[in-house]
């Protein structure tokens, strides 16, 4: 049913209802919004809901915190945002919290919007799916819950439908009953006037349908009231959505927007109303409550101000000379822990005079596009036409004002490689063509149910880590031998000249005392501490399983492990089998994928079957078991100075968890060596090498290859914990699966039988029983995805080639706002193309097998590239020879192939 108002009317209620004054279309001055008479700003704060339309369109998020300022807002919640995934965002000093689709549809979609203000009272925000989302907040006497809804259209299925209102079901009744809770959103559904119980208000719009009858049977449920129906107001104030089929003569509008209330806190609310002047190119109108509540500023963990570098470079001899001067008056004391104190107390002192501010990047929203968007709003309801040339007319400016944008971050990136900053001028590169990051906190518990509550997310992760890294150990008593050499200053000038960090202090400014570490053995407590951030293994990850905890540790430490590492590096060398290619010099990936391809081609070359396991280790870095590494390291023969310090780092460190500005309680690390430790790649393939000795022992499975003088045996292909077991035949694979099965369990690993696959490659089709492992079936496969590259059990290489054509198309497509952006040089461009584009076409490239065929394919994707940089189409007739002419160079990438492919035959036989 459709509520029919006439045009007299309509233009009666505007004349009574409308603001104050009028803001004329010059721009000049502000439209006075009239608001209920009951609305104190010092006690009261207005909540809004509004259905935006898509928040896709340049510009329009910006118009819409632009509105929320102008009607004086503190929390909007919005719907049909239509942003692919979740996360938070931050325009114009205000917060933007969404839900929506992981991809690639992008429809529906909710979130909020908050000042900055009211972003210190934010508890949590929970995202349960692309049509609820939940925002907690702290007040007094009790607190906040806002949920913002999307209910499916008319034309959705009910199964669909009951859907929704099951998910919202859950996410309320997780709520806290004592709590005020207010759910508002787009409902699709149409209350109707009448009023029902104490639920639904004498005023509302139009006739009830089958939709507001669901919704009704949810209210009544929650014990919620619709609160836009116990207000009574002028029709014009009650609509909240204009039907598509409107025109001037034939106005079809409805109420399907609501603001709901728990009953006891009805009072709360003051009033509620649409305010249809509010603009923002949408058929919906906003929906405002005057909410009479009081907030509670909650501590939250500060976020600590970054040092700018440069900043920091051009003050370095000032740093430097302020900090001779704090570490000559430092006491030489024999208590480590105190020493380290004083040291960083005198570092963090002297480097917070040379802290500033950053300033804030610059964005392409100009006034004058915003003074266009209130002129806009000025012809709502009023003159379409008008609306229309003005809403052209803002695009047209938003167009310029991003292409003006784009220019003037094209000469900086062009200055920045005239000066050759490399580091910068990718940054640039990056930036131009990356969206903004967006990251979501959505945690699930081990029955998937969404956690509601931030302290119960903290607690998840918290118990999570400490069963990730349980384990029973006992203590090993380290006996009092002090072989090996003290450190030096030439160590310590060596680690801190290969540390990452791009303008790392000078060794002058470094204390020499702190060379009494290596004396004492002993570690700071401050060193010994670390904390974890999370970062996703796959999109849309939920469970603490989806994410891999990469820690971070004190910079002082790192350059300290680092001359740890280069003592032990040559003497776990020696123990290290030909067959491992992770985090070695002269190996790596290269290597490891040429291996396997030249090994089972061959094998096909000779009509002999491969039977390969492709295996996958669950957590395999966090399982390492501390007494089984250090008594590895003992037979490695290293020096007791350093085994005790690797020991004293393993058996006392402590870890926490930031879960968005906050951090959960510390927790003992029983196990595992550390993501994101310089010494863990090393530590782990002493560790994994040991584990593959053991279970290898005594048999003689694999792929025989005979030289002159000798035959080798192949059976396992690994780079740090990507391992890949080859054999000959079933009976071989099955015995290696079980004997590294047996070892890995003397050493604290297993094997993830879910994502462990088998792969036979012949020429022609084997059946053969299924490999088991821990009692379960392995799943064989025709192709998998090993070191980045396809895999598939007919080996053809065109696969694979064809794969890395697209990844590179997909990469081009993604970064074609820098690659076909004229306001950069073509020769910046072309070198753009080459580290972007052929990079990836060309990785792993030194194992490929090329025919004539596939050259000429990967010659026309060549090209496909320099039509696009010159943008040049097909129908323009141009040939390939006149494109090279423009760009005054030949084709490049063929040559490449045949140049890598030599080079590493050169590398080959140099090394052999």
């Amino acid at each position: 049913h459709h509520i029919i108002i006439s045009r007299k009317y309509q233009m009666a209620e505007e004349s009574y209802y409308g603001p104050e004054y009028r803001r004329p279309l010059n721009g000049a001055g502000v439209r006075k919004i009239s608001c209920s008479a009951t609305f104190d700003v010092t006690s009261g704060y207005k909540i809004a809901t509004w259905n935006v339309r898509s928040l896709i369109a340049a510009g329009k998020s910006h118009n819409l915190v632009r509105e929320m300022d102008r009607l004086k807002i503190a929390i909007l919640g919005i719907s049909e945002v239509r942003w692919i995934g979740s996360g938070s965002c931050t325009v114009d000093d205000h917060q933007i919290f969404y839900s929506g689709q992981e991809g690639p549809s992008n429809w529906n979609g909710v979130g909020f919007v908050i000042t900055k203000d009211m972003n210190k009272y934010v508890k949590s925000v929970c995202n349960v799916s692309d049509r609820i989302i939940l925002l907690q907040l702290s007040a007094k006497p009790v607190n906040v819950n806002f949920i913002q809804v999307y209910a499916p259209p008319s034309y959705s299925s009910e199964d669909e439908i009951e859907e929704f209102y099951a998910d919202l079901k859950k996410v309320r009744e997780k709520l806290c009953s004592q709590e005020i809770t207010i759910i508002m959103g787009d409902w699709n559904a149409k209350i109707g006037e009448g009023k029902e119980d104490k639920i639904v208000g004498a005023f509302g719009l139009g006739d009830r349908n089958e939709r507001g009858d669901r919704l009704l049977e949810f209210c009544k449920e929650a014990n919620h009231c619709i609160m836009n129906t116990f207000f009574k107001l002028p029709k014009r104030r009650l609509y909240t959505w204009t039907a598509p089929g409107h025109n001037p003569t034939h106005i079809i509008r409805n109420q399907i927007d609501y603001i709901t209330i728990n009953a006891r806190y009805r009072n709360s609310v003051k009033g509620v109303k649409t305010y249809p002047s509010a603009d923002i190119n949408s058929d919906h109108n906003i929906l405002i409550a005057d909410l009479k509540l009081k907030f509670k500023i909650l501590k939250k963990q500060v976020a600590t101000s970054k040092m700018d570098l440069e900043d920091l470079n051009k003050n370095k001899e000032k740093l430097t000379t302020e900090l001779k001067r704090k570490f000559e008056n430092i006491e030489i004391e024999d208590d480590i822990e105190q020493l380290w104190l004083h040291t960083k107390e005198a570092i963090h002192e002297v480097a917070s005079t040379v802290k500033k501010q950053r300033p804030k990047k610059k964005h392409w929203m100009s006034d004058e596009i915003l003074d266009l968007m209130e002129e806009r709003r000025q012809y709502k309801n009023r003159d379409p036409e008008m609306y229309k040339t003005k809403n052209k007319e803002i695009r047209r400016k938003i167009r310029e004002a991003q292409q003006k944008d784009l220019e003037f971050k094209c000469v900086e990136i062009e200055t920045l490689e005239k000066k050759h900053d490399s580091f910068n001028m990718y940054k640039k590169v990056k930036e131009l063509v990356q969206s903004v990051t967006r990251s979501g906190n959505d945690l699930v518990d081990e029955e998937g149910n969404l956690i509601i509550k931030e302290e119960d997310r903290i607690k998840t992760w918290e118990n999570y880590i400490k069963e990730l890294f349980e384990d029973h150990r006992e203590v090993i008593e380290t006996e009092d031998v002090s072989t090996g050499q003290n450190m030096n200053i030439l160590e310590l000038e060596t680690a801190i000249k290969l540390s990452k960090n791009r303008k790392a202090l000078g060794p002058d400014n470094i204390p020499v005392e702190v060379i009494k570490l290596m004396e004492s053995m002993n570690i700071p407590e401050d060193w010994l501490k670390s904390t974890f951030v999370t970062l996703p293994k796959k999109q849309n990850a939920k469970s603490c399983k989806d994410y891999r905890t990469i820690s971070l540790m004190s910079h002082v430490l790192k350059v300290f492990l680092r001359i740890i590492h280069s003592r032990l590096y040559l003497k776990i060398e020696e123990h290290i089998g030909e067959t491992q290619f992770g985090f070695r010099n002269n190996l790596g990936t290269r290597e490891a994928l040429f291996g396997i391809q030249v090994l089972v081609q061959k094998c096909r070359d000779l009509g002999h079957p491969v039977f390969m396991c492709f295996i996958d280790f669950e957590k395999a870095f966090d399982k390492v078991r501390h007494n089984k590494l250090i008594e590895v390291l003992r037979k490695t023969g290293i020096h007791d100075k350093d085994l005790r310090i690797i020991k004293n780092l393993y058996f006392n460190q402590k870890a926490n968890v930031r879960v968005g500005m906050s951090v959960s309680e510390e927790v003992e690390i029983k196990r595992g060596v550390r993501q994101g430790c310089i010494l863990s790649p090393l530590l782990f393939n002493l560790y994994s090498e040991f584990i593959f000795k053991e279970a290898l022992e005594g048999i003689n499975c694999g792929i025989e290859l005979k030289t002159e003088d000798s035959t080798i045996t192949i059976n396992n292909l690994r780079y740090a914990d990507d391992t890949v077991l080859i054999t000959k035949s079933h009976a071989e694979l099955q015995l290696i699966v079980n004997r590294v099965i047996e070892a890995c369990e003397n050493y604290g690993l297993k094997l993830n039988a879910k994502k462990t696959k088998i792969m036979i490659v012949n020429k022609k089709p084997i059946r053969t029983p299924a490999i088991r492992a821990y009692n379960t079936e392995l799943e064989r496969t025709k192709s998998v995805t090993y070191l980045g590259t396809y895999i598939h059990e007919d080996w053809d290489p065109g696969r694979e080639i064809k794969i890395r054509i697209e990844k590179a198309r997909s990469t081009f497509f993604k970064m074609r706002k820098v690659f076909c952006c004229r306001s950069l040089k073509l020769d910046l461009r072309m070198r753009l193309v080459r580290c972007y584009i052929f990079s990836i076409l060309l990785y792993g490239v030194e194992s490929w097998t090329v025919t004539a065929t596939l050259l000429k394919k990967i010659e026309a994707f060549e090209m496909w590239v320099y039509r696009r940089l010159l943008k040049v189409s097909w129908v323009d007739r141009v040939t390939n020879v006149e494109i090279l002419q423009r760009l005054n160079k030949n084709t490049e990438v063929v040559r490449s192939i045949k140049t890598k492919k030599l080079e590493y035959l050169g590398h080959l036989s140099r090394h052999s």
